[in-house]
């Protein structure tokens, strides 16, 4: 049974009535395996993983060492620890995000109007690609025009016409993927700056007019 707190009084004046003067500085406090208060110079490895207090000659706190946690419960704090890191990085990063947010738009309209601008530059680009594509297509209609023209007359058809057929035939396709690039672009932008345009009009507390 442990000791009452009565008990526990008396059983350290008694342990500093034996050791005297020579008794060390600090004192250990622990609960051995019967579960009685042991107070002591020395603290038996076996229990320094269980916790205890060390204890001046007064009997004050000195500090309070915690029980060593086990594998599993080391691992779930290391979890917690880690989802709290995380939880934190996200929270900055977002108050980072809404700073600058503010600091390039007055208002969800301003974000509405660098949208369109942004998607505009992309449509322009693809009109570009398109024009390079019809250009190569041009290009292609030629050589194959020429091929045929040669096949007809019996004749084969140089390498150098058959190296451009297939280089030209390459660019296009370069152009088709790049083209369909574009496209998938305007899409993230709209959706990038509507949710900035959201966020913008939320922070300052006014409402999103429709587009």
């Amino acid at each position: 049974m442990p000791l009452w707190p009565a008990a526990f009084a008396a059983a350290l004046v008694l342990w500093l009535g034996v050791a005297g003067p020579a008794a060390a500085a600090e004192l250990f406090r622990y609960v051995n395996d019967d579960g009685v208060v042991v107070i002591s110079s020395n603290l038996p490895p076996r229990y320094a993983s269980r916790g205890y207090t060390v204890i001046d000659s007064r009997g004050r706190v000195v500090r309070q060492v915690e029980r060593q946690l086990t594998a599993d419960e080391l691992r779930a704090r290391q979890e917690e620890e880690a989802e709290r890191e995380a939880r934190q990085r996200t929270a900055e990063q977002r108050r980072a995000q809404d700073e600058e947010l503010l600091r390039l738009y007055g208002g969800p309209n301003e974000v509405a109007r660098a949208r369109d601008r942004r998607i505009e530059s992309i449509r322009t680009n693809i009109a570009s690609l398109n024009a390079t594509k019809s250009r190569l297509e041009n290009q292609k209609r030629d050589l194959e025009a020429q091929a045929a023209e040669l096949e007809r007359a019996g004749r084969s058809v140089p390498e150098h016409i058959l190296t451009s057929l297939t280089r030209v035939n390459t660019q296009i396709a370069d152009r088709e993927v790049e083209i369909a690039n574009r496209e998938e672009e305007i899409e993230r932008t709209r959706e990038s700056f509507d949710r900035d345009r959201e966020r913008v009009a939320r922070l300052l507390g006014v409402p999103v007019e429709p587009d």
